[in-house]
């Protein structure tokens, strides 16, 4: 029997894997990938050490974020404040801008007969960068900086951090090595980046990654449920952190709760008795 005029063809059709990956990402762009890369690796330098903590806190010399953020909540209750307000911020940050508004910047068009005086964007978010990126003192596209270089030598400065505040204290004080390791990780791997955007226009120098925010809004457009995923998260999050160790704690409100009703009527609060006229 002759093959019908879709067999020859069909050893040739892409995988299922490969047909979703062309449909969501075959038309990223460099920038795009650029901060896939560098927030992907900060959730890996973040979520390794996390999850190590966690699992097999014997062998970790450092404790999980949250166990480090309630620690300092306990001694400082004020931090509660600030971490509602980062997580908040975080998420409206996350979901505000669409990818439309844009910083105005000119139109980088190299096509016979293009304008060059050609401008892209939205008058209304002068200090944004393209695509709703981070904000920018700077409205003229700027030469990039070598970020890998920066990057390698913010994760050596994370490492070798981290290794002397395990060397030099004491084997029970694990969160001194944890405030070490997350705050390195906050100031050269979070802070200091998202800052670059604000360098000073005399150095004309721009970053070749978006934000963080940026990036989560760049994927949650190809994958919808990530913008559903990283709401409830913050939100969980929230909730953690401000009332840590929750949901661990709500074994021990129904073992309370428990006790409270085993302990029988008698021991309840009573209504007064009527005093005589």
């Amino acid at each position: 029997m002759t093959p019908g005029p879709g067999a020859a063809s069909e050893p040739n059709r892409p995988g299922r894997i490969r047909r979703w990956w062309r449909a969501h990402f075959s038309d990223i762009q460099r920038k795009e990938a650029w901060g896939y890369g560098v927030w992907g690796f900060f959730g890996v330098i973040v979520f390794v050490p996390e999850i190590w903590a966690a699992k097999w806190q014997e062998s970790a010399n450092w404790p999980t974020i949250s166990a480090t953020v309630g620690e300092l909540e306990y001694w400082h209750p004020e931090v509660a404040l600030a971490v509602v307000a980062l997580i908040v911020l975080s998420a409206y940050s996350a979901f505000r801008y669409p990818p439309a508004r844009t910083g105005v910047l000119p139109r980088h068009d190299k096509s016979a007969g293009a304008p060059q005086e050609a401008v892209q964007g939205d008058d209304l978010l002068p200090s944004r960068t393209p695509a709703g990126g981070r904000l920018t003192p700077s409205n003229v596209a700027l030469p990039e900086i070598g970020a890998g270089l920066y990057f390698a030598c913010a994760f050596s400065v994370i490492a070798v951090g981290t290794a002397i505040a395990v060397i030099t204290t004491d084997v029970a004080d694990e969160h001194t090595v944890g405030r070490t390791l997350y705050g390195l990780t906050a100031l050269f791997w979070v802070a200091v980046p998202s800052a670059l955007a604000w360098l000073p226009s005399t150095w004309k120098r721009d970053v070749p990654f978006p934000t963080l925010f940026e990036t989560m809004r760049s994927l949650a457009r190809r994958l919808r449920i990530v913008a559903l995923a990283v709401a409830a998260g913050l939100a969980i999050l929230l909730i953690h952190l401000v009332f840590y160790p929750w949901p661990a704690t709500i074994p021990d409100i129904q073992d309370l709760h428990r006790q409270y009703e085993q302990q029988g009527p008698r021991h309840r609060e009573q209504p007064p008795e009527p005093t005589a006229p």
